[in-house]
């Protein structure tokens, strides 16, 4: 009998010990499917934020085809929030998100959590019917030893090593079998491991991809599209020559034809990667003069340029580049929309910062209106932000603009 006892109190002492470790994986499984979940949402919050930031300012918002560009972009199902919303499918999560445009409409944000992180999931519901079984093969061992119990104390004379054989064998088995779910569950921990690093490289390559995206949008506007539009104002101004003055309209129309052979070489140098290491090969000044030469078209302005050569060297190449980009946005709308005849570009060192200004004699503008009105500010802001600068943007109408860009300066001690 002692020894029926004792071969009980292993097997409850063996069940117990692996009851206790399926509910620690099990709370662990439960943790590691939140902190996903979590993590999942955050990602597609900062997504659609980026994505709305790299369409078009000015579309419109209530038509099913802009929101399903947002979608495409982000891997999601995104429409407008309504009150009318029916609820999401199983299985997938919905995150309602505000425009990053301070407009107060919201979109409702559909989409699925990563396989592995279901399979996760999965994992904690095996976990918990291993559960409900492990206690339902503890209750009919203790069972057994009752019933084995009973048999030998009513003077059952028979030799009970066939009982206990079989009794071994079952703890046998039953050892086999925990080192088996063991070893299932470190090759499944080391699938997951290598399957969240690699959904880890995907999602660091797809917000890579946003974010060039993002910034070759904003080179194409800042850069390409000014030239054409400088190429249109040089052939509407050339337009009224041809009668009067023949010779002087087909010395513009050469200007502008080198014009669009230079925009034809700045495309090739955007494919191949070398327009931005041009233009860091130019000196400050002379890159301010260059922008002034291609977007004038063929109109006389004057250019005050002070460039403080200790403060163009101390700037790091990123902040180089997008101050020139903001020169050349800044030159553009001076003369397109501003009708600006003079221009003032200062690039000077302070103590702790650089400072850029860029001011014109130009039309001006409402500055709070023109922030929904297109590209242009926005960009502004954004290489700013992107650089590490501040910016501050003064106009009204009929006082002109002025623009200043602020860099901290960074001690290379």
């Amino acid at each position: 009998m002692r020894f029926v006892v004792r071969i009980v109190a292993l097997s409850l002492v063996a069940l117990l010990l692996f009851l206790a470790g399926a509910v620690l994986v099990r709370s662990w499984l439960q943790r590691q499917h939140a902190q996903i979940q979590a993590e999942a949402i955050e990602t597609k919050r900062t997504q659609f934020n980026a994505a709305v930031a790299l369409t078009l300012q000015g579309a419109d918002r209530g038509l099913p085809t802009y929101w399903d560009a947002i979608g495409r972009i982000i891997d999601a199902h995104v429409r407008s929030a309504t009150a009318d919303l029916p609820p999401p499918p199983a299985g997938v999560i919905r995150l309602i998100q505000d425009l990053p445009d301070k407009s107060g409409a919201k979109a409702a944000i559909d989409f699925e959590l990563p396989r592995f992180a279901r399979l996760s999931l999965l994992h904690g519901r095996t976990w918990g019917l291993l559960l409900v079984g492990s206690l339902t093969l503890m209750l009919i061992f203790i069972s057994l030893g009752l019933v084995f119990t009973r048999r030998t104390g009513t003077g059952d004379t028979r030799t009970p090593w066939s009982s206990a054989r079989a009794e071994m064998s079952s703890l046998e088995q039953l050892a086999r079998t925990s080192v088996a779910r063991g070893t299932e569950l470190a090759h499944e921990r080391d699938t997951r491991r290598r399957m969240e690093r690699d959904l880890s490289l995907h999602q660091q390559l797809q917000n890579q991809a946003l974010e060039e995206k993002i910034r070759l949008g904003r080179d194409l506007h800042d850069g390409l599209i000014q030239s054409l539009y400088a190429v249109g104002l040089t052939i509407e101004a050339v337009r009224p020559m041809i009668a009067r003055d023949p010779a002087k309209a087909d010395q513009r129309l050469g200007v502008c034809l080198e014009s669009l052979n230079q925009t034809i070489r700045t495309v090739r140098e955007y494919i191949t990667g070398l327009s931005q290491e041009k233009l860091r090969q130019l000196s400050f000044a002379d890159a301010v003069r260059l922008f002034l030469d291609e977007l004038r078209a063929g109109r006389d302005v004057d250019l005050e340029l002070v460039v403080d050569e200790d403060a163009a060297t101390t700037l790091n190449a990123l902040q180089t580049t997008e101050a020139l980009q903001v020169i050349h946005e800044a030159i553009s709308n001076a003369l397109r929309h501003g009708g600006a005849t003079q221009l003032t570009v200062r690039l000077h060192r302070g103590d702790n910062e650089i400072g850029l200004l860029i001011k014109d004699n130009g039309t001006g503008f409402d500055v709070e209106n023109a922030r929904s009105g297109g590209h242009g500010l926005a960009n502004m802001q954004a290489r700013a932000a992107g650089s590490g600068a501040t910016l501050r943007i003064d106009s009204a109408a009929g006082q002109g603009t002025r623009i200043v860009l602020t860099f901290p300066v960074i001690d290379q001690s």
